[in-house]
């Protein structure tokens, strides 16, 4: 599924931006910078908001602080690049690639947020159905930051904010994957998985959906570029 859609979507994209100049929404000029810092404290503070209600709400706890210079600079460097892929692939590509078919971004958004949300099935032990549901609001939440500004750049802070808080920083798993967490603390997990998320993480609790649920309305309250396409416009991303 996942390639299917994203073939037909990043060829649409793709054909776009040859045959009439449409942007993929990669362009770095007026306000880049300002977008990944607006982005990444949007996302500090939701993550930060979930992992507190974890660990307030359950009987999580913080064994340690440790401070892990080599594992801080490997989950920077790491993290940093997958949000910066991910967002090309499922938003520059992929949902302005389904906004273009459809010229309807909203529809295209919910597409593209739903195989977003079933991708981190993939290879994935300790996935739940709220980890689904989270996951798949994570695809609407990058994806209104994406059709708010016309480019990548909020949305890539926003993601990659919320992976590094909650595994670089905060040492929990990021989505079944502790290969880049405990940089700073080394929490213990114990409760119930719908409250703490377990071996997913705490974007598999049910306080990430709050959390994303803020997120979105936050990103909706923020002023939309000026020259940002109209809803009706198959072109949606700006440069």
């Amino acid at each position: 599924m996942f390639l299917t859609v994203l073939a037909g979507s990043a060829g649409a994209a793709l054909f776009a931006r040859w045959k009439r100049g449409t942007p993929l929404g990669l362009g770095v000029r007026n306000g880049c910078v300002r977008e990944i810092a607006t982005g990444a404290l949007i996302g500090t503070a939701g993550m930060g908001a979930t992992v507190t209600a974890v660990l307030l709400c359950t009987d999580s706890h913080v064994q340690d602080v440790r401070l892990d210079m080599k594992r801080l600079g490997v989950g920077l460097a790491v993290l940093a690049v997958a949000a910066v892929g991910e967002e090309l692939v499922y938003r520059a590509l992929m949902l302005n690639g389904l906004a273009t078919l459809t010229r309807r971004p909203w529809a295209a958004l919910a597409v593209s947020a739903a195989v977003f949300g079933v991708v981190h099935l993939t290879d994935s032990s300790h996935a739940t159905a709220i980890s689904v549901l989270s996951n798949t609001m994570g695809g609407v939440m990058y994806g209104v930051a994406f059709l708010r500004t016309g480019r990548i750049w909020m949305p890539v802070g926003i993601h990659f904010a919320w992976n590094f808080v909650q595994g670089t920083i905060m040492g929990f798993a990021v989505s079944d994957n502790t290969d880049y967490s405990g940089g700073l603390v080394h929490p213990v997990v114990e409760g119930t998985t719908w409250l703490t998320g377990g071996g997913y993480g705490p974007e598999g609790s049910v306080f990430s959906l709050v959390a994303r649920a803020a997120i979105i309305a936050a990103v909706l309250a923020l002023p939309a570029r000026g020259d940002r396409i109209p809803e009706t416009s198959p072109d949606v991303a700006v440069d």
